[in-house]
């Protein structure tokens, strides 16, 4: 099974992950002596530091000294972005910022309390830009650090994918039970490595590949994967 790292910083320079082509290089090599065969690349997209077109010319850059090293490799990549969250980006040509070829777009909540107010306006940038783009929610229990549950059990509720960090699967993470949960009600859909470095965030999918396949079984694993292929794909899920 070839498997697919929906989330990841590897593109060089562009933003706070890898800084360089080499450590690029060996990322992608990491990647790949894990199984993953497929990457989609999304670097962050901040609206208050740039624009869409000065963001996508800079990655512009970093991809034509990226793709030919993981063709080399023979890893399959797409771009896109991880895009934070603001009520302003209801007023942008955002299918500019979706996974390549496909209507996925990688979105990213602020670090903060999710109000009720937010959660509305929330919900309604995700019925005004719906079904045009299909947001994908990044890491979703990395807001537990700053909001509760229910919150963010109410934002799941705006028809986004959920998408989960490999490495949080590690043994003790504070968060484990709201991660399981999401995996045995089927509203996790798709498992993403976030890897910015080699060190201290590296690619690390088999983190999750074996808490899931022992705590759960091998097939829900499989399941996710077959999720990010069709992401991967442009299909529906």
């Amino acid at each position: 099974m070839v498997l697919v790292d929906t989330h990841s910083h590897i593109l060089p320079g562009i933003d706070d992950g890898s800084p360089n082509i080499m450590i690029s290089k060996k990322m992608l090599e990491a990647e790949k002596s894990l199984g993953i065969g497929k990457i989609i690349l999304t670097p962050h997209f901040y609206l208050h530091e740039q624009g869409i077109d000065a963001f996508i010319e800079k990655r512009e850059g970093a991809i034509e000294q990226f793709a030919p090293v993981a063709e080399k490799l023979g890893i399959e990549v797409k771009y896109g972005a991880e895009v934070l969250y603001t009520k302003s980006l209801a007023d942008l040509e955002l299918d500019k910022l979706c996974i390549d070829d496909t209507n996925y777009l990688l979105i990213e909540l602020p670090y903060q309390k999710l109000s009720g107010n937010f959660i509305n306006e929330f919900r309604s940038f995700v019925g005004s830009i719906y079904p045009d783009i299909h947001l994908i929610l990044a890491h979703a229990e990395r807001y537990l650090n700053f909001t509760d549950e229910d919150s963010i059990y109410e934002i799941m509720n705006c028809d986004m994918l959920v998408q989960l960090n490999s490495g949080d699967f590690k043994t003790f993470y504070k968060h484990s039970k709201f991660l399981y949960e999401l995996l045995y009600h089927d509203m996790a859909h798709l498992l993403g490595t976030d890897c910015h470095n080699i060190k201290s965030r590296p690619p690390n999918m088999d983190i999750a590949q074996k808490a899931i396949s022992k705590k759960i079984s091998p097939d829900c694993f499989r399941h996710l994967m077959r999720n990010a292929e069709k992401v991967f794909a442009g299909k529906n899920i």
